[in-house]
Parts: C-alpha cells; sequence; structure tokens
C-alpha cells in the first residue's frame, strides 16, 4: 500500500498546479511579444521589395548600392523612437547599434538594421517580462513559506536581485534571451542574403523565418518555466533556513507526478535532503527544462515546538 503523503506535500502539489497556469498566461505574453516582432520583420522585408525590386525581386548589384543620408537618417529617427517609446535598457541600446549607421551602407545592411531594430526591441520587452515575473515569483513564494510556517518574513532587495540574476548551468537566463537574439538575427541575415543573390523575393522563405520565430517563442517558454521553478526552490530554501537553525533539517522532493514525469524526478519524488546541501539542478527542482517539481520543509514535531518559541520577524 502506498505510503500517504503529509498535508504539506498535498498542498505544495496543489501549488503547483497554481503555479503552472500563472506560467502559462506569461508564456502567452512573450510568445505574443515575439509574434508581434515577426510580423514588423516581415513588413520591413516587403516594405524593402517594394522600394528596390523590380517584377518582385532584386539584384545583387541592386542590393548593394549605397543608400542615400537621408535613408540613413530616417532609420536613426526610428532608433529613438524606439529608445524613447520602449525604455531600453543598456544592453538594449547596444544592440541596437550593432549594425553601424555609418553614411557608406547599402541598401541590405539597412534593411538588416531595420531588423535589428525589431529584434532588439522584442528582447527588450522579454527581458522585463522576465525580470518582473521571476522577482514576484521570489517574493511572493517567501510570503508563501512564511504562512506554511507560521512566520513574518521578509526578503531584502539585494538578496531577491542575485537570486533571480543568478547562473544556471553556465548562463543567466537574461544572457540566454539576447543569445538566441544574436542567433535568430544571424539567420535572418543569411536568409535574406540568400533569397537576394538567388534572385527571390525572401517570401519564398518565410515558412523558414516562422518556423525560427516559433523556436524563440519555445525556448523563451521554457526558459520562464525552468528560472521560476529555480527562483522559487532558491526562496523555499532561504525560508527553510530562516526558521531552522538544525543543520539536520531535511526538505522532501515533490515531482509532479503525470505521463510526463521524467525518470530524474520520479527517482527523486518523496526523497530527503539536508536543507543545508539543498542546490537546484542537483537535489532540488529544477533537475531539468520544464520541470515544475518543488519541495516541503519535513516538519515532523518541529512545526508545533517552532510555534510555541518563535516570535520574532525575519528578513532573509
Amino acid at each position: 500500500m502506498p505510503e500517504e503523503e503529509s498535508y504539506w506535500v498535498k498542498r505544495e502539489r496543489d501549488n503547483i498546479k497554481r503555479e503552472q497556469m500563472k506560467d502559462e498566461e506569461v508564456s502567452r505574453k512573450l510568445k505574443g511579444i515575439i509574434d508581434h516582432a515577426l510580423s514588423e520583420v516581415e513588413k520591413e522585408i516587403n516594405a524593402f521589395y517594394s522600394r528596390y525590386a523590380e517584377k518582385n525581386t532584386i539584384s545583387l548589384a541592386e542590393a548593394k548600392k549605397r543608400v542615400s543620408e537621408f535613408d540613413v537618417q530616417s532609420f536613426e529617427r526610428t532608433a529613438a523612437r524606439y529608445v524613447r517609446e520602449k525604455d531600453f535598457s543598456p544592453k538594449a541600446n547596444k544592440e541596437l547599434f550593432t549594425y553601424n549607421t555609418k553614411m557608406r551602407i547599402n541598401r541590405q545592411e539597412l534593411l538588416m538594421m531595420y531588423l535589428n531594430a525589431h529584434l532588439v526591441s522584442m528582447t527588450n520587452e522579454q527581458e522585463k517580462t522576465f525580470q518582473d515575473y521571476l522577482e514576484q515569483a521570489g517574493i511572493s513564494e517567501v510570503l508563501r513559506q512564511a504562512g506554511i510556517l507560521g512566520v513574518n518574513m521578509a526578503i531584502t532587495t539585494p538578496t531577491l536581485k542575485s537570486i533571480v540574476g543568478a547562473s544556471f548551468y553556465g548562463a543567466n537566463w537574461s544572457s540566454r534571451i539576447w543569445g538566441d537574439m544574436e542567433a535568430l538575427r544571424e539567420e535572418l541575415d543569411v536568409i535574406i542574403n540568400s533569397a537576394i543573390v538567388r534572385g527571390v523575393h525572401p517570401n519564398r522563405y518565410i515558412k523558414k523565418i516562422r518556423e525560427r520565430f516559433d523556436v524563440s517563442s519555445f525556448e523563451a517558454k521554457r526558459l520562464l518555466i525552468t528560472e521560476t521553478a529555480r527562483v522559487q526552490v532558491e526562496a523555499q530554501k532561504l525560508s527553510y533556513q530562516a526558521v531552522s537553525s538544525d543543520d539536520e533539517a531535511e526538505y522532501e522532493y515533490v515531482a509532479v507526478m503525470d505521463g510526463k514525469t521524467t525518470k530524474k524526478c520520479k527517482l527523486l519524488n518523496k526523497k530527503k535532503f539536508k536543507v543545508k546541501e539543498m542546490k537546484p539542478g542537483i537535489n532540488a527542482p529544477p533537475m531539468h527544462p520544464f520541470c515544475r517539481s518543488s519541495t516541503a520543509l519535513d516538519l515532523g514535531d518541529w512545526r508545533e515546538e517552532f510555534f510555541a518559541s518563535v516570535k520574532d520577524k525575519y528578513t532573509l
């Protein structure tokens, strides 16, 4: 007969379901940001061909013709508007001018400058969405644990920023987002160049472009879910440490048990580990991309004893 789960573990499983719903909502927002960028990219490509193409194609010679000073200044006005209206981060400002706006650029380079501007705007919005959601996830988890553990706890801003911005498997989420944008930009450059060399309209490649944007949507969702799990588990560890100075204190691994559960999480489910040794990716979630497992402090008789003695307010 299977061992009955504790009330707190069952409660943790219910919370996992609620968190999954939140993740889906923000994932849809990220997809909307990426879909909008795709739409703008398609518009820029069509505008480029409307201006310079003959019979729906453009020769390599035409594409390599220098643009006028007016065209460059027009782009610079567009770039300035993006910076002003979209509240670009320092990273976004730097990426915006990856393609040098010198006067001696050609038409193809100007097109890529416009496409780059849309990609930078997209990534800047993604970064802000991630930052806000992950910070809120950390704060909410500390407050939730405070309710479970029956204490008043708060997390300091420096601690929160440190957790949210931490590296995981060699890179933090922000660098991964910008890295995907750079890869997308390079692939667009190859597609545009290939279309011009072959003398065809890039619409012939539009399916490939859309498929690549779909990859970006998938990777953004995967990163969001995985990083949210990491931030929440780090917040759990801080909460557990704040209320238990016992080096022997333990937590239980709580896996999402369904048809999609990975072998790793199945093996870890219900296993207990020392809080002081808790480490995401090693003995705590996330153990893999899309991991939505969680943990629960092994309370035992400690909870009743603790309630009788604790009166302090905790700041993590």
